[in-house]
């Protein structure tokens, strides 16, 4: 059987230096979904390259935020025996792109899913979560924690507070410094949330 038009994202990643690929499978129901994302795994393991799938619809792209959607345990299970992924993105409350820390996670799902799937699990969405609550949900079990969106808002804040008070500077060298160090600051301050966290 021919590989999936989807497996040459392994080489891809491989070849940009990247030791990990992301596959999302948004319909739970169907099973080519399954079928495509265990010959993306397959591919991408025999190049010596992680997969971090997504199942089901986390929320946030295009400006659609569902907070609603949800991962079911039993679902989460099955598709990691099925297609031997090594990470696993779930639904518990989070949504892309969100720019308010506002989102509610559910800890006793996060838990239950951990129970049942034995790979790390990913938090997508997380930029809209508050501190206190993404420290919650990794003692709850999730492992990886995406904040891609947190860390754009906090280095374009910067970026914007130093243009306003130097309205005449043009050396791009100089605005983007006052950007990189904010992000940094904040990557820096996210890491040892983290850490607290799973250390405490």
């Amino acid at each position: 059987m021919p590989l999936s038009p989807l497996a040459p994202v392994a080489a891809r990643a491989r070849e940009a230096g990247h030791g990990l690929a992301a596959f999302n499978v948004i319909r739970l129901e169907n099973a080519e979904s399954f079928r495509l994302a265990a010959e993306v795994v397959k591919a991408a393991h025999e190049l010596g390259v992680s997969v971090e799938a997504g199942l089901g619809e986390v929320g946030g792209k295009d400006g659609v935020h569902d907070p609603s959607a949800r991962t079911d345990p039993a679902d989460a299970a099955r598709f990691v025996a099925d297609t031997g992924v090594d990470l696993m993105a779930v639904a518990v409350g989070s949504s892309h792109a969100m720019t308010e820390r506002t989102a509610a996670l559910d800890e006793q799902l996060i838990a239950a899913i951990a129970a049942e799937v034995p790979v790390p699990l990913v938090l997508h969405g997380s930029s809209g979560v508050a501190d206190e609550n993404i420290q919650a949900a990794i003692r709850a079990g999730m492992t990886k924690i995406n904040v891609s969106t947190r860390l754009n808002k906090v280095d374009t804040g910067a970026v914007r507070e130093f243009l306003e008070a130097n309205p005449t500077v043009v050396d791009t060298r100089k605005w983007m410094k006052a950007g990189r160090e904010a992000g940094t600051g904040e990557a820096e301050r996210l890491i040892r949330l983290f850490k607290d966290a799973a250390q405490g």
